[in-house]
């Protein structure tokens, strides 16, 4: 997608008008300090705005600072490589750390690779032989991928090398950029959803006010975006003028034992069935979401930053599953959504609230487990977006459409007007996959 396209796009999201608050019914109470406007009740308001300014502030902070490393980190590799590299859904990306060595692991293609920066003027042995070396290093190492993903290391021998040397060019420039572009619009669809949250029963904000932090942080986020894009585009440039161009890549590559994929979700099924049980959410459900966000990998990690089996995002999903169900006011540690059973149960527990809570007033089963999809990833006011003609993001105001339609009706609604294309394929993907597992594997 071009600039100039993004920010066309962003200017259409973060303009997006508010509106009035239309709560649940079950909110009314819960809601009543703040359509009292007696001097305690602004009091407590304006103590309360306070306090989120406060947190919109910290969270600025510490979105600078992660993206500042995340850019390092990016631009460290294409000095080396002449390109960078990140771990997706369904593509684990591990460096060593000295960025010389790159292990891969594509789920989407069924395949794992190594690569290998080696002197150019190193024979095919020699190159074939420091290769080999690595991939012992990292079978040796527990917390690599490899090591972690494969048992069975029978099948990592039928690989071969293949050489090439480092390379610059404008497309990996690109790549770089649009790598940014796909971050911010991540992040933008996790601030709709830390905005979503005034739509639960204990908020303490007004809808128009959660609308108002929404926009300045998507107004500071692109800002910031700007920035990056600059600066992705001169660093690449110098990193291109500086090459010594001494070096080759050489790259390993074997493909995955047929069962790969089965193999790996095996180990949480039991967890998934456990979790679904207890929520009253389908187990398949929770194997289909963990199949398209992490590929059944605990330690997945992607660029917004979302963690573990089901990407859980600390902020988000992780704030809401403690506030709501474990009485903890605070967004999740990384270091626990790596725990399997914790990230599963986190997992569940989201979808719980999205189903029981973001989307209850949707009547028809089938259409609230299609919302319930998307929102996972988009959040629920994204989704009612799509039902709301004058572009609301109230779920309850959505609902009313929506529970005039079939379940059809809202699926193709939904695949064909939810604002990102990406949740468009992904609600696709996971509806697609909890056939697969509606027998137990």
């Amino acid at each position: 997608m071009k600039w100039s396209n993004f920010l066309f796009f962003s200017s259409v999201v973060i303009s997006c008008p508010t509106y009035a608050n239309d709560p649940f019914a079950e909110l009314d109470q819960e809601m009543a300090v703040y359509d009292d406007r007696s001097g305690d009740s602004v009091a407590l308001e304006k103590e309360f705005q306070a306090f989120l300014i406060e947190q919109e502030k910290q969270y600025q902070a510490w979105l600078v600072a992660y993206l500042k490393e995340f850019d390092q980190f990016q631009q460290t590799l294409v000095s080396k490589w002449g390109e960078g590299d990140v771990s997706q859904s369904d593509r684990n990306v591990e460096f060593s750390d000295d960025q010389n060595v790159k292990s891969v692991v594509d789920y989407e293609n069924e395949e794992l690779s190594v690569a290998v920066l080696v002197d150019k003027n190193l024979s095919q042995q020699e190159v074939e032989k420091v290769v080999q070396d690595k991939i012992e290093t990292l079978l040796q190492d527990k917390k690599s991928n490899i090591a972690r993903l494969f048992g069975d290391r029978e099948f990592i021998k039928k690989g071969h090398v293949t050489v090439d040397q480092v390379a610059f060019s404008e497309n990996k420039k690109q790549q770089v950029k649009e790598r940014i572009i796909k971050q911010t619009q991540a992040q933008i669809q996790q601030i709709d959803k830390q905005a979503d949250r005034v739509q639960l029963a204990n908020d303490q904000v007004s809808e128009d006010k959660s609308q108002q932090i929404a926009i300045q942080e998507k107004a500071e986020l692109i800002e910031l975006t700007k920035q990056r894009m600059n600066k992705a585009d001169s660093t690449y440039q110098e990193a291109q003028r500086k090459s010594k161009n001494d070096k080759n890549i050489a790259v390993y590559k074997v493909q995955l034992p047929k069962n790969s994929l089965q193999d790996r979700a095996k180990k949480y099924v039991d967890m998934a069935e456990k979790e679904g049980k207890a929520r009253d959410i389908s187990p398949a459900l929770v194997m289909a979401i963990m199949h398209s966000e992490s590929a059944f990998d605990p330690r997945a990690t992607s660029p917004v930053p979302a963690y573990g089996l089901m990407q859980i995002v600390p902020r988000t999903a992780g704030h809401d599953v403690n506030r709501l169900l474990r009485n903890i006011d605070k967004p999740m540690q990384k270091n626990d959504l790596y725990i399997p059973a914790v990230n599963v149960e986190t997992g569940t527990a989201y979808l719980d609230i999205l189903d029981k809570r973001y989307l209850k007033a949707i009547k028809d089963d089938r259409s609230r487990l299609y919302c319930t999809i998307a929102a996972y990833n988009t959040g629920a006011g994204n989704v009612a977006r799509v039902f709301n003609k004058n572009g609301s993001r109230n779920i309850n105001q959505a609902a009313t459409e929506i529970n005039r339609l079939s379940a059809d009706e809202v699926y193709k609604q939904l695949i064909t007007k939810l604002p990102y294309d990406e949740t468009r394929q992904y609600l696709r993907r996971v509806n697609s996959r909890i056939a697969l597992y509606q027998v137990k594997i």
